[in-house]
């Protein structure tokens, strides 16, 4: 199974981290900053982004290459908050510019994000269905499955067949094999319930 890095030093004490808790807790706050005074933070959403991270170690070798996308992404909307606060006025500038759908643009980076966000909600959601509907001793869905439903859920409509085919491929290749064994290697058994509501 992968390893995540959920324990971390803090004042010379060792504490395990919860990066899904953490993810949640933080596109929480971004959520309510939003719904009290809008518009979106770029800074904000940069930092609950960055918490999701660690999951992607869960998916193996073959999720490396999503990762190092996903950080290049984040990256790069951090350096646009420093002279952008809002996502409104990030996608304003690209509109103006006449390239909010050119790829690498900011605008792009930022859909990408979204989706992103939208492919863990999924996640996350099927994966509640599932254990909600488990029989004990049943087997249900296997967590390459619900990451597969997932997938088609959020991306696939974009990629063309090779790129589904590789996807196809790399999910075969998760580590991972029961929602379970998901939930106990980031550390969050006895909680699922109450910290998948993305």
């Amino acid at each position: 199974m992968a390893e995540v890095q959920v324990d971390e030093v803090e004042g010379g004490e060792r504490r395990r981290r919860r990066p899904l808790a953490e993810y949640a807790a933080e596109l929480e706050a971004v959520g309510l900053s939003v719904r009290a005074a809008p518009p979106l933070r770029l800074k904000a959403l940069v930092r609950a982004c960055h918490h999701a991270l660690a999951l992607f170690d869960l998916l193996g070798v073959e999720a490396g290459f999503w990762k190092t996308e996903y950080a290049e992404r984040l990256v790069a909307l951090e350096r646009a908050a420093e002279a952008m606060d809002s996502a409104e006025e990030l996608v304003d500038r690209d509109v103006a510019a006449g390239r909010v759908r050119a790829t690498g643009t900011h605008s792009n980076n930022l859909v990408r994000v979204k989706r992103g966000i939208e492919l863990k909600r999924a996640l996350f959601q099927l994966m509640l269905a599932q254990l909600q509907q488990q029989r004990p001793g049943g087997g249900g869905v296997s967590f390459d499955g619900v990451v597969s439903m997932a997938y088609a859920a959020v991306f696939a409509r974009y990629h063309d067949k090779n790129v589904q085919s590789t996807v196809a491929d790399s999910i075969c290749a998760i580590p991972v094999k029961s929602i379970s064994d998901f939930f106990a290697t980031i550390n969050e058994t006895g909680t699922v319930p109450s910290i998948i509501h993305l």
